[in-house]
């Protein structure tokens, strides 16, 4: 295999300014706001069948959305569910603050992962361009559903943040991606907040889909899932989860690599980055479980590190969410830094990492650790 002499990513040790996740929420299955991640060991609500044609030979791990309990009824009428699960995460984030004002809101802005946006926006509104009665067709309100970025700026509208707007598309790593992207735009000074994450929804079409993987092989035994993790990024911040490291490349060939050792090669250049060793990692969490391929390989990877203090987190993930794809990294996230916030109260300044790979020979890394009150200094 020709060797990659890419180097990886610019980590926060090559940068001179800390980049610190604030705050953060998440609607998934597991319920509404970030507190429905920290009761660990509760037990995991069960699901109904979504209504629709739905095939009924696949679980479901949908979200309880309740768009206008959480932002109000004025102007929801043609938002679709994948808008709507990120516009209740932002608001979740803002609470009871409202739109943003004056000079502040020039430098706050949204970075949102996703893969295509809306596919039940984009299939519904092509279906009926040719079904329905001439001479109008569609509805065009709905128009601005299909378009890939209509999350991120329908977030922007609402709460008016007028700065950096941008959406960033890499299937599992969407998240990771989103999160780099908005790391790198406050480095450089041009925003001073971002709130940044990663949306998926449930759709009829996806259900489809994730059936005929799973036949396949391409899927394991897991329900379809769909939710948002959101957080809130400031620069030079010292209360909170500081990102103290940020890996992603392209680590190996899939026709001739090793991709155990990819992901191995991920994690030891992101521990380089945040300065520590695998001993100082309290907890992993892993992002391939709904792929049988890369759930293997993450988890043989994060073995091969010889932590033995180390938590992993890997089908847990899939039984509370589901497979969220777009949304996987940024609720693995959620889920760590709920565990990180456990672990502050008898540990100084634990720190995990959420592993991601995808087929194509890509892998991300992000380590995260708490700093701040009860925490300890990071180094």
């Amino acid at each position: 295999m020709k060797q990659d002499t890419t180097e990886p990513y610019p980590g926060p040790t090559r940068a001179p300014r800390r980049i610190t996740i604030t705050g953060w929420q998440s609607i998934s299955a597991m319920g509404v706001g970030a507190d429905a991640l920290r009761h660990h060991g509760q037990p995991i609500p069960q699901m109904p069948a979504p209504e629709g044609d739905y095939p009924a030979d696949v679980r479901y791990r949908a979200a309880n959305l309740d768009l206008a309990g959480l932002i109000g009824e004025k102007g929801i009428r043609n938002i679709d569910r994948i808008t709507g699960l990120a516009l209740g995460t932002a608001q979740l984030l803002r609470g009871d603050l409202g739109p943003y004002s004056g000079d502040p809101a020039e430098r706050v802005g949204f970075v949102i992962g996703t893969s295509t946006g809306s596919i039940r926006s984009s299939s519904d509104f092509t279906r009926d361009s040719l079904v329905q009665d001439r001479p109008f067709r569609v509805n065009p309100a709905r128009f601005p559903n299909t378009v890939m970025n209509c999350a991120a700026g329908q977030c922007a509208i609402r709460f008016k943040a007028r700065g950096v707007n941008a959406t960033i598309a890499g299937g599992r790593l969407s998240g990771l991606l989103a999160l780099h992207y908005a790391s790198q735009i406050l480095r450089r000074g041009y925003a001073d907040c971002l709130l940044t994450g990663a949306v998926e929804e449930m759709s009829p079409q996806m259900a489809w889909a994730h059936r005929a993987l799973m036949h396949q092989g391409k899927r394991n035994d897991v329900a379809l899932g769909e939710g948002c993790g959101m957080f809130v990024l400031e620069p030079r911040v010292t209360d909170g989860f500081e990102i103290a490291a940020l890996c992603y490349r392209h680590y190996y060939d899939p026709a001739t690599g090793d991709p155990r050792q990819g992901a191995l090669d991920c994690i030891r250049d992101a521990l380089q980055q945040a300065g520590m060793d695998s001993g100082d990692l309290t907890d992993c969490c892993l992002c391939g479980g709904a792929e049988p391929l890369a759930a293997d390989n993450e988890r043989r990877a994060v073995d091969a590190l010889r932590a033995p203090g180390l938590t992993v987190h890997d089908t847990i993930l899939s039984e509370q969410f589901g497979d969220t794809y777009s949304a996987t990294f940024a609720l693995a996230l959620c889920h760590l830094l709920s565990h990180l916030e456990a672990r502050a109260h008898d540990i100084a300044s634990p720190a995990g990492m959420v592993l991601a790979t995808t087929e194509t020979g890509h892998v991300g890394c992000m380590i995260v650790r708490k700093v701040g009150p009860h925490s300890g200094e990071s180094r």
